[in-house]
């Protein structure tokens, strides 16, 4: 879930349930209407992250069940799990339709909710040891989470589970006082590290580093030097947009 202290705006267009599949990376104006954002990635198209964005083919499956105000925030991390987790969807709460038990759980595995409330049991890698696991993670601010895992009814009757204690988050684009709080992707990484192995983990949290080092380049808040992998040179946003050119006609 993404701890943010600060709600972001409702987005209107958002509340349906939704299953992001695999889409091609097209541009669009961003709310400035300035610089073209990803419709996959939300990175500038000159800094997208989707050639980085290889699905892993896991025996956990991932659900996120994202609130209608985090759908359109460019910080949302929710939105990458299904890139880069083959047998993952991303879930759009909607108040007015509850989630269908169905959409969570099947048969044959162990679901879980991962939410940090008290007296939840750790995540430990014998959760997996009878069943594969479908974990399921809301993704919102942490207040919007805290009210969809107890007012959701297909999240509340689920087994909770929550994280080991480990290292302060590195996601530096949105505030929490508490540091301990983690962005949603950061979450899955962990969770997927306990479950899946330490190179899952250490995959997924590149990747992450990758986002949220190309998001703060974008606002001038990191030198070019100091970015994970260093910064897409122009001349491969150039090639990608060339193969996305209409064909002229003759």
């Amino acid at each position: 879930m993404s701890c943010d202290s600060t709600e972001p705006r409702r987005d209107p267009r958002a509340g349906i349930l939704a299953r992001l599949g695999p889409a091609p990376c097209h541009p669009h104006r961003d709310r400035t209407g300035t610089l073209p954002r990803c419709r996959r990635c939300g990175l500038h198209e000159r800094l997208c992250l989707c050639a980085e964005l290889q699905p892993l083919a896991l025996a956990t499956r991932v659900v996120i069940v994202r609130t209608a105000r985090e759908a359109p925030q460019p910080t949302n991390t929710g939105r990458l799990v299904p890139l880069v987790l083959a047998d993952a969807s991303l879930l759009a709460r909607d108040p007015a339709q509850p989630l269908a038990r169905e959409e969570l759980a099947a048969p044959g595995r162990r679901t879980l909710l991962l939410f940090p409330e008290p007296g939840a049991p750790e995540l430990a890698p014998e959760a997996a040891l009878e069943h594969p696991v479908t974990l399921v993670v809301p993704d919102g601010t942490w207040r919007a989470a805290r009210r969809m895992a107890t007012r959701e009814p297909a999240l509340a009757e689920l087994e909770r589970v929550s994280l080991p204690a480990g290292p302060p988050s590195r996601y530096r684009l949105r505030s929490h006082p508490d540091r301990a709080c983690l962005a949603t992707f950061e979450s899955v990484a962990r969770a997927l590290g306990i479950l899946e192995g330490p190179a899952v983990r250490a995959r997924l949290e590149h990747l992450f580093a990758l986002f949220v080092d190309r998001t703060l380049y974008s606002r001038g808040r990191l030198r070019a030097a100091l970015v994970t992998g260093g910064v897409p040179p122009r001349a491969a946003y150039s090639a990608r947009a060339d193969t996305r050119a209409e064909p002229s006609s003759s």
